[in-house]
């Protein structure tokens, strides 16, 4: 297609120029207007049309100005606008050379002109047969043969290339508002330079000024670029960058082909700035998608250098496959400055240009990631990093990720958002051997608890600051620590202390310290920065603890309910009364400041438990009681009566164990009821009832039937 445009600009050109010198010694152009037109027509195998008047000027220069040229399109596109529509042009000859049997082709210029490839709704182009074959215009030479064509300065003002479908109902469009060609000769190296921008829709997507130096080959064979400059805008984007290199490409092959040596480009988008370089020659072709080898570039994003190797394609997104390799890529130091600003001043502020990460959504990239370090986030530091990566509709993905992070190893996956504002980061790891402290220094300034750990967890945060990450954290998993610091209190001091005294109401107070423990365990749940742990398990040297917490770390505030379950050793240093009312079983209310925070005896726990501790063993004792007693007063009853009840004292004699058990049941029965009762709040009402009836029917079960009795 690109050879077919170039043909079609050169040959005519070249017709222009012909038209001149035969204008010179036809004397009145006009006169020969549907002869010009019809070789033009057998040159290009489509109908020419010069529509408008034909001028013609004898100084300095000999020059004919031509207006209203059209190109007319094959059968089937009668809707579309016709391939070519040159509004004016003209070229001038020098006359002294031109007597002397020499041209000498001055300058050529070309205004307001639009070149329209379009495509049927079949799939067919208004390209296709474009130049006539060899026999229907024998006198027309090669087409490809650009020796004879020479001239002046050439110059394109205000031309259009247009690329139309039909059946899309698209339409794209090159203005080129200004093209400038030193004299032309083929195989001479001319300097060029254009301005113009490429629109889509009727918005404009990039605006680009080129200086460099062409050089054409006489078949076409190969067009070079050389020590070029590009700037370039990207106006949706709020992007602007510059390039340089050189470039060689072969117009005649299919698919095109392009050398790109010395290349460089720099592109700046809200604060991202990212040059891509490369000193061995990149290669690609130009079909309906760009594909480029790139090897061993290297990648620049704000000063932090990665090298590339591997293949990119441009299509409707940037792609490709690639093997990353760096020392360092911190993903903060991406995040415009103006994102940072908005984050501060608190999550309703309203959005600026700086939290626009919409570019990064032209990229579809599949890599493979080796880092010696990888910043996610503010501290969220990554060392030793292997990953496969995707960076694909503004989302970043790390799945596998294998790297060191606070001291042990991280396994799993990562991601980043860019299409949230803020960006929104999502963990997945099985971290083993990490360093509490410095995983909760991630998300909070200090830590209410530090040892060794083994996590899994699923988390997800939105930003890169602190006060982002932690209003927005939220997740869960399960951790286990060994060997590891408590801080905030110290239930040694509680236990040293305090717990030696009956007066248990009188602790409410902050003991300070830490409390070192072997083994921490259990499951979290995070929501909004709030660390939920339902299921508490804490093991220390001579004690343990059960129960449950909740961590704010926004507001740096504790609460646990711990019930702390002294050893055999500890428990019997309690007072006998105590030790006697909790078996060494002290709950506990933990709140406050996360460095300090208040100790209390649960008394209401503390309480029910006692009572029901109390009302258990006076019951059993009641019932064992009943038990002794049941067979002295049948005794008695029989000795009174002993000859006359002989046959019923057998009978009651038999039944006496059944009657016992059924007592023990029922007193067992009873004593669940009552110490279930806390854990059925939605029945207060019900179970005294319930208890009632059946403490009447155990004691009319217990009875002796009025027979017996009498």
């Amino acid at each position: 297609m690109l050879r077919k445009i170039v043909l079609l600009v050169f040959i005519l050109i070249g017709l222009l120029v012909v038209a001149v010198v035969a204008a010179a010694f036809l004397i009145d152009p006009d006169d020969y207007r549907d002869e010009l037109a019809e070789r033009a027509s057998a040159q290009l195998g489509r109908e020419v049309k010069l529509e408008g008047p034909m001028e013609l000027r004898y100084f300095p220069w000999l020059a004919l100005d031509i207006r209203d040229v059209t190109v007319g399109n094959p059968p089937g596109f009668e809707q579309a606008p016709p391939l070519a529509g040159i509004e004016r042009a003209t070229a001038s000859v020098r006359i002294l050379p031109l007597l002397r049997g020499e041209i000498e082709v001055g300058a050529v210029t070309i205004e307001r002109a639009g070149v329209h490839l379009v495509t049927g709704r079949g799939g067919a182009s208004n390209l296709d047969g474009l130049f006539a074959p060899a026999d229907s215009a024998p006198d027309s030479g090669d087409p490809t043969d650009l020796s004879q064509i020479q001239t002046g300065a050439v110059r394109f003002d205000n031309v259009v290339l247009s690329l139309i479908d039909l059946a899309a109902g698209t339409r794209t469009e090159l203005r080129l508002d200004r093209v400038s060609l030193d004299p032309f000769a083929a195989g001479r190296d001319v300097p060029l330079s254009l301005s113009g921008r490429l629109v889509e829709g009727g918005e404009t997507v990039v605006t680009l000024e080129l200086d460099g130096t062409v050089r054409v080959a006489a078949d076409l064979g190969e067009v070079a670029l050389s020590d070029f400059s590009l700037d370039y805008e990207l106006p949706a984007a709020g992007a602007e960058g510059e390039a340089s290199g050189s470039l060689v490409l072969n117009p005649m092959a299919e698919p095109l082909r392009i050398e790109l040596s010395s290349f460089a480009n720099r592109i700046e988008l809200d604060g991202l700035t990212a040059d891509l370089s490369a000193d061995q020659a990149i290669t690609a072709t130009l079909g309906e998608v760009v594909r480029a080898n790139l090897p061993s570039a290297r990648l620049s994003l704000n000063g932090q250098a990665l090298m590339l190797d591997g293949e990119a394609t441009i299509g409707e997104r940037i792609g490709g496959r690639l093997a990353v390799t760096g020392e360092r890529l911190d993903l903060t130091r991406l995040v415009p400055e103006g994102a940072q600003e908005t984050s501060e001043s608190g999550s309703g502020a309203e959005e600026g240009p700086g939290d626009d990460f919409s570019a990064l959504e032209m990229f579809d990239l599949a890599f493979s990631l080796e880092l010696d370090e990888l910043v996610l986030a503010e501290g969220a530091r990554l060392t030793e990093v292997s990953a496969r990566s995707r960076l694909t509709g503004g989302e970043l993905t790390l799945d596998p990720l294998t790297a060191r992070l606070f001291g042990g190893q991280f396994r799993g996956s990562a991601g980043v958002d860019f299409t949230r504002q803020p960006p929104e980061v999502v963990l997945s790891p099985s971290l083993s051997g990490i360093r509490v402290a410095e995983l909760a220094a991630l998300f909070t300034g200090q830590s209410p608890v530090d040892g060794e750990g083994e996590f899994t967890m699923d988390v997800r945060f939105s930003g890169f600051s602190p006060e982002q990450m932690l209003a927005s954290l939220d997740g869960s998993g399960n951790f286990a620590i060994a060997e590891g610091v408590l801080q905030g209190v110290d239930l040694q001091a509680l236990i040293d202390q305090e717990l030696t005294s009956d007066n248990l109401g009188n602790i409410a107070r902050s003991f300070g310290g830490e409390t070192r423990f072997r083994t921490l365990d259990g499951g979290m749940r995070i929501e909004d920065g709030v660390v939920e742990l339902p299921n508490l398990t804490l093991s220390a040297a001579g004690y343990g603890a059960t129960g449950q917490g909740r961590i704010d770390l926004g507001a740096n505030r504790v609460d646990y309910a711990l019930a702390l379950d002294l050893g055999e050793e500890l428990t019997q240093r309690l007072p006998s009364a105590l030790r006697r009312s909790t078996g060494g079983r002290i709950p506990l209310s933990i709140s406050g400041e996360l460095t300090r925070p208040t100790v209390r005896v649960d008394l209401a726990s503390l309480a029910e438990g006692v009572i029901r501790e109390e009302l258990g063993r006076r019951l059993l004792e009641a019932l064992e009681g009943d038990d002794d007693e049941g067979p002295e007063s049948q005794d008695a009853e029989a000795g009174q009566d002993q000859a006359g009840q002989q046959e019923g004292e057998a009978a009651r004699e038999a039944d006496e164990p059944d009657e016992r058990e059924r007592r023990r049941e029922a007193g067992r029965s009873l004593l669940r009821s009552l110490l279930e009762k806390d854990e059925k709040d939605d029945a207060t009402e019900e179970e005294p009832e319930a208890a009632e009836t059946q403490e009447d029917t155990e004691e009319a079960e217990s009875d002796p039937p009025p027979e017996e009795a009498a």
